[in-house]
């Protein structure tokens, strides 16, 4: 999760399917059952993307280039035949779940319908044969811009550090003219002067959407509200309040050639300043300081609709901590658009500096995507090509897929803004950099495919540096981008690049690498292996010394009996004369112990004791993430542990603990990792840290779990910090927790001084106390909570009757992440109540 500057990445929530509106309270608390949420529904057709990868005479008639073409009658009535099942479906709908209403439909990258239901009739729409229901998540941008000052640390120089003027041309003839990048992100002020429409035309079939936020140049302009807003911007393709981040990723990518900016910094230009831009808002709803949130299934439309709109580039600068892929609604849509030739290049995300190895999150590690990180860009911060302190590190923790692909500036990067100019850092800024030159290559070399724009890009790398050292191949990818090589890249290999994930010893393994003449390239290469680092007793070898482009190479992995356990990293090389191509690699050799513990079961909720004293001392590291996320989270843990294990047999929405107490003089500190391996940490959730950003986000928290787990055995661990003390401890154990707590009025009327009493109970997780907050006409007051009841003191109160207003969660709402702010936060409670003090 980023973490640093708001333009630096936007963070996508996951939030559970019960969890899109707020539980809210008068002297009667609501009940939740009532609340709606908006969920996707999948059905079993392919979309027209992946129909037509899989059938040569629909592809014929309906791919255009790095496009489909909606309009063509083979799609036309594909896309009928989609809808004729949808239309079953909506009738079924209205039989089996009355109180559902259909909102978005999908058909290009996805094949279903979004669906606003009672969240106590999910379990009803989940029933429906052939439905899949995919939990939504919430997506927003955080942060602040970069303190750098613009007449300081400005960087207008990307175009000439990637190389890309040089592809251009004297005249512009290779700038991107014809190609069309849509920005999903929080909408493009299509006025600023970057996006100056003089000198473009529409293509034919544009504009697009609301045209009247479209230009020549911005020849595509939607909004994608979900059904609960209400803000009067969100249905628009610009928020004149919000709208700050897609307008800058915009000029980064696609900003007019020769555009005058701030004065002491003169003319600058976006990488592909020839190509349209789309503007696809699907950021749309404001949240309390977090600018502009939008939810999957708006998300997910607007990949949808970009892809049926014949946009050729995708570029979000958005992310969340990674779930399984098999469960991410956008990670799906986009591994689809790139059935349809469309390159999706994502944000790698900001938390290196956080969560350190294993940062990567989601849509960042969508297979099919381009995953960019963050370097410098020179001028005025030092020198370039070195990695930044927050661009976040591979692999993905869940999936353990190598990631990022590739690395950009992305430090003061000087682009447009709503009045004006600024400087932003993040990968947010690196991301548009690589959509841009995916942008070129793809006018250059319309038959390229999504694979091989990848590709190019990947094994044309500069090395980028961290401490005077080339970057791991888990912080740089193949190495920062640079257009002129990635033009002509001799070959193109397949994969990209090579990740076996966890190994183990005794493992062994030959992996094909698949290659093709790009041009020129059909001379033999020479092939070596420049590992960064090797676990002594792992070996990555080439069954071939040489090469010739159209022949596969093998490569074999050994993991020996003996070896010792560590990240391998480094490159695949192949070199011909001054010709060098790089295929960067990642596994990590590991030899788990925490299967040698004995572990003590948990089979339903409830309070639960432990002591580690006594305990083996097997573990003391935990990956992935390798860092804590929030400072005093101890990372080295060489203390004894105690294991409690959950077998998970059915779909829930959340399950967790929290310590509540520990002994005197002890320490203990949880993990949650899955399958027996203190090398699969549950991702952000299995951290001792709250992930909530309207809840103390990245503070410890002695509460670790899932959200939206799959099925299988879970162990939490319970483990103590190296040199501290072991001991007794208690914890609560909760499972599939998706309601608030109950707050009840003792007291309505009390004399001044007394306390005001009232009642909290959370059956789940348990009330957290750290959560309470307290208010009368506005102003908080002081409160205890104490054994379930909350006293409210009536000291600095005046007499008479008032409102008072109560806000409790519990534990539960510390894990789940990104929720938004107000009806949204699904295991929080606000209450409301008149009382009296006399």
């Amino acid at each position: 999760m980023a973490r640093l500057q708001r333009p630096g990445l936007l963070i996508l929530a996951l939030v559970t399917a019960l969890g899109l509106a707020a539980a809210t309270g008068s002297a009667a608390p609501s009940r939740p059952d009532g609340r709606l949420v908006e969920v996707v529904v999948t059905l079993p057709r392919a979309p027209l993307t992946v129909a037509a990868a899989r059938n040569a005479r629909l592809g014929a008639a309906v791919t255009r280039g790095h496009s489909v073409d909606v309009r063509a009658g083979a799609a036309v009535s594909y896309l009928r035949t989609l809808s004729a099942s949808q239309a079953q479906f909506t009738a079924r709908l209205a039989t089996d779940v009355p109180e559902a209403r259909v909102n978005w439909h999908y058909g290009v990258a996805l094949d279903g319908v979004s669906v606003v239901v009672p969240a106590s009739q999910l379990s009803r729409l989940k029933a429906i044969p052939g439905a899949t229901v995919w939990p939504t998540a919430t997506y927003h941008s955080l942060g602040s811009p970069s303190p750098t000052a613009v007449q300081t640390g400005a960087d207008n120089r990307p175009p000439q550090l990637l190389g890309a003027i040089d592809v251009w041309g004297p005249e512009l003839a290779n700038a991107g003219q014809g190609v069309k990048i849509g920005i999903i992100d929080d909408g493009i002020l299509q006025t600023h002067p970057y996006f100056d429409p003089t000198g473009f035309s529409y293509p034919a079939g544009y504009p697009l959407g609301n045209t009247d936020y479209t230009t020549p140049k911005v020849i595509v302009a939607r909004a994608f509200a979900p059904p609960s807003t209400t803000w009067k911007y969100a249905d628009t393709p610009f928020d004149p309040q919000y709208s700050d981040h897609g307008t800058h990723v915009a000029g980064i990518a696609a900003g007019n050639y020769d555009t005058p900016s701030i004065p002491a910094y003169g003319h600058i230009s976006g990488i592909a300043p020839k190509a349209y831009l789309g503007n696809y808002k699907a950021l749309t709803v404001p949240t309390f300081d977090f600018g502009l949130d939008g939810n999957s299934p708006e998300i997910a439309k607007a990949i949808d609709q970009a892809v049926a709109d014949g946009m050729n580039v995708i570029n979000l600068s958005i992310g969340e901590p990674e779930v399984a892929p098999k469960r991410d609604l956008v990670v799906q849509a986009l591994d689809n658009a790139a059935d349809a030739g469309v390159v999706s290049v994502v944000a790698a995300g900001n938390d290196y500096q956080a969560a350190g190895l294993g940062s990567i999150g989601s849509p960042a590690n969508a297979p099919r995507a381009i995953t960019v990180a963050a370097a410098t860009g020179g001028n005025f911060n030092g020198p370039a090509d070195v990695i930044t302190g927050y661009s976040a590190g591979g692999p993905a923790p869940i999936s353990f897929r190598p990631k990022p692909d590739v690395a950009a500036p992305g430090v003061s990067v000087l682009s447009s803004i709503p009045g004006g100019w600024q400087p932003w850092d993040g990968t947010s800024m690196a991301s548009p950099e690589v959509a841009g030159a995916a942008a070129l290559l793809m006018q250059s070399h319309p038959t390229w495919t999504v694979r091989q724009v990848k590709s190019a890009l990947m094994s044309t790398g500069v090395p980028a540096t961290i401490g005077g050292h080339e970057a791991s191949t888990l912080r740089e990818g193949g190495g920062r981008i640079y257009i002129p090589t990635a033009n002509n890249p001799l070959l193109f290999t397949r994969p990209s690049t090579l990740g076996w994930g966890l190994v183990r010893r005794g493992f062994t393994t030959t992996t094909e690498l698949r290659t093709k003449d790009a041009g020129g390239g059909a001379a033999p290469w020479t092939v070596s292996i420049a590992p960064q680092s090797m676990p002594a007793g792992a070996t990555l070898e080439s069954l071939s010394p040489t090469l010739i482009a159209g022949e596969p190479l093998l490569l074999r992995l050994t993991i020996s009996a003996d070896a010792s356990a560590g990240d391998a990293t480094g490159f695949v090389v192949l070199a011909r004369d001054s010709d060098v191509r790089r295929v960067p690699f990642w596994f990590h050799v590991e030899i788990p112990k925490l299967q040698l513990d004995p572990h003590q079961s948990l089979y339903r909720p409830g309070i639960y004791h432990g002591d580690t004293t006594g305990g083996p001392k097997r573990v003391s590291t935990y990956r992935y993430p390798e860092r804590g996320e929030a400072p005093g989270v101890p990372t080295s843990l060489a203390g004894p542990e105690q294991v409690f294990r959950f077998r998970l047999r059915k779909a829930v929405a959340n399950f967790g603990i929290v310590i509540r107490h520990v002994g005197a003089g002890a320490r203990v500190s949880p993990r949650l990792v899955r399958n027996d391996d203190e090398n699969q940490l549950d991702g952000y959730t299995g951290l001792p840290a709250t992930l909530n950003p309207y809840g103390n986000y990245g503070n410890p928290a002695p509460v670790v779990g899932a959200v939206l787990p799959g099925l299988g055995i879970y162990d939490f661990v319970f483990d103590t910090p190296t040199g501290k003390r072991p001991g007794a401890f208690r914890f609560r154990f909760w499972v599939d927790d998706t309601t608030p707590p109950t707050v009840t009025l003792l007291t309505r009327k009390v004399a001044k001084g007394d306390p005001i009493r009232l009642a909290l109970h959370d059956a789940g997780a348990g009330v957290d106390p750290g959560s309470i907050v307290v208010k009368y006409h506005g102003v908080e007051v002081p409160a205890l909570y104490k054994h379930g009841k909350l006293f409210v003191s009536t000291v600095a109160v005046a007499r008479g009757r008032f409102r008072l207003i109560v806000s409790a969660a519990d534990y539960q709402e510390l894990k789940n992440m990104e929720d938004v702010v107000g009806p949204a936060l699904p295991n929080t409670r606000v209450f409301s109540a008149l009382v009296t003090v006399s």
